[in-house]
This record gives C-alpha cells, sequence and structure tokens, in this order.
C-alpha cells in the first residue's frame, strides 16, 4: 500500500472527558501501517486535561489537526465540526475513548479499492473490565446494499459509525443532527440509503471502551431518551417505503416508550 498511489484518510475525533484514554487513541492512529491520516481532533470544551493532552500531540504531528470549542456543543456538533474540514478521499470515525488496532486504514482501504465498494463494514471488539470481547455480524446481511440498509434500519446491523470506512462522498451532503445523543442511530440509515455498494470485512478493527464511565451509554438522561425517540421516528418513513408493516409499528412502540422515559427523566432532572 505504501508504495502504490495513498490516498489522504480524514478520521473524525470527538474529544470530551477522556483524559484517561485519549493519548491510547491517539497513537493507535498515529502508529498506523498506513501513514497518509489527516487526524482531527475536536475538544469540546472538556473539563479535564483532554484539550492540552490533544495539543501536546499536535505539537509533535503535522497529521493533526486540533479544534477547540469554546462551550460544550456535544458530539454531533464536533463530528460535524470534523466533517466540515475533511480534506481525505475516504473518511473514519473514533471515539475519544476507544482506540483501533494497527491496521485497520490500510485493511479498510485495500478492502475498499480492491472491493470497488463506497463502505466498508468490520468488527469491533468490546473492552470490557479489561477483557475484549468480540461482536461479530451475520455475513446474510451484507449480500447487497439492499440487504445491508434493511438490516441498519431494524438494527440487525450496529449503526455506529465508527465500525464504518466510508468514501468521501458519502458525507458530501448529510451532516449529523445536532443536540441529541445516539445520532448514529438516526443517520447511518440516511447514509446508507445514498450508497450504492458495500463490503463486510470480518476483521475486528476497532476497540470499543464500555469502562468508561463517562461514555453515553453509562449514562442515561432525558437527553439521550429524546435521541432514542428521534432515531425511531426517523425510521418509520424508511421501513414504510420498505413496505416492512411490523417494523413500523414496532418503531412506534419504541418511539412512544423512549418520549415517556425522557419526560419522566426530565421532570427529575430538566434538560430539554
Amino acid at each position: 500500500m505504501e508504495s502504490q498511489y495513498r490516498p489522504l484518510v480524514s478520521i473524525i475525533i470527538p474529544v470530551y472527558k477522556v483524559e484517561d484514554y485519549i493519548g491510547k487513541c491517539i497513537e493507535s492512529l498515529q502508529n498506523q501501517t498506513y501513514s497518509n491520516l489527516q487526524i482531527i481532533l475536536i475538544e469540546d470544551c472538556s473539563p479535564d486535561d483532554s484539550g492540552q493532552i490533544c495539543d501536546d500531540y499536535a505539537a509533535k504531528d503535522d497529521r493533526i489537526t486540533v479544534i477547540h470549542h469554546e462551550r460544550n456543543m456535544g458530539v454531533s456538533k464536533t463530528r460535524n465540526d470534523g466533517l466540515a474540514i475533511v480534506k481525505g478521499e475516504y473518511i473514519a470515525f473514533v471515539d475519544g475513548d476507544d482506540y483501533v488496532a494497527p491496521s485497520m486504514i490500510e485493511d479498510c482501504l485495500f478492502t475498499i479499492q480492491k472491493e470497488q465498494v463506497d463502505v466498508v463494514v468490520f468488527d469491533i471488539g468490546v473492552l470490557e473490565n479489561g477483557t475484549i470481547i468480540p461482536r461479530h455480524m451475520d455475513e446474510r446481511h451484507f449480500v447487497n446494499i439492499k440487504s445491508a440498509y434493511t438490516a441498519l434500519i431494524e438494527d440487525k446491523i450496529p449503526n455506529y459509525l465508527c465500525n464504518k470506512f466510508f468514501k468521501a462522498i458519502a458525507w458530501k451532503e448529510i451532516r449529523l443532527k445536532e443536540n441529541t445523543d445516539f445520532e448514529d442511530l438516526m443517520i447511518m440509515p440516511l447514509v446508507f440509503k445514498n450508497l450504492s455498494s458495500v463490503y463486510y470485512l470480518q476483521k475486528a478493527l476497532y476497540f470499543y471502551n464500555c469502562d468508561n464511565e463517562n461514555s453515553i451509554t453509562s449514562n442515561w438522561s432525558s437527553k439521550s431518551k429524546y435521541g432514542l425517540f428521534c432515531s425511531y421516528l426517523y425510521r418509520q418513513p424508511l421501513a414504510e417505503e420498505l413496505e416492512m408493516t411490523e417494523f413500523v409499528r414496532y418503531c412506534r412502540h419504541r418511539a412512544i416508550r423512549s418520549a415517556v422515559g425522557g419526560i419522566g427523566l426530565n421532570l427529575a432532572k430538566p434538560e430539554l
């Protein structure tokens, strides 16, 4: 790969309350077997030393760009700010408390070019209590883009941003919904709806940190319930287009449950 044409790959990383993890995250990208990278760190007014750590790494590596928010604006805004300055032909997303395999970029770049697809989806390993647990997907969902799109809508394929490697064109007209959580559940079906091809790489290349107590999935709130409400609300018309009648009813049920839960949590601690 290094001896051939070397397209630029942009990696977008939101940074908030990850001072204990961001160093390992950045170094896992710096030490990739493929080196032509644009590493974009968006520090979202973090109250710890995350911002300074980012600056320290950037001072020693000109592939790293750091954006500092003057106030906390949420993970969707940070990713959108990253998308605004992407220069690469390909895009990957990494969370600041996670890390990636040394060959992630090279493996994905080789695959997306060899298979001539718009997106590569790969496996993750979940880090829980210091142990990595691999998570695999059903390859039958990846027969073609329609089967993958349908499986995404039904959440049979995880809607994570972090286990996908995109051609940059996939994000040209799309931005994440801001000021909510679980934004990946909302946006991913809309991204896949505009793609023409997908490939499943059965290899764990991303390591998701469940040990971080500051992660969204470790802290339920009215804001996170609102994010789930929106994600199921957005899925309804997409499912209706595919005549998924039973799933449309399921979406309505989950949207109502999330709304009721969000209202209850908001009464206890107003956020919405």
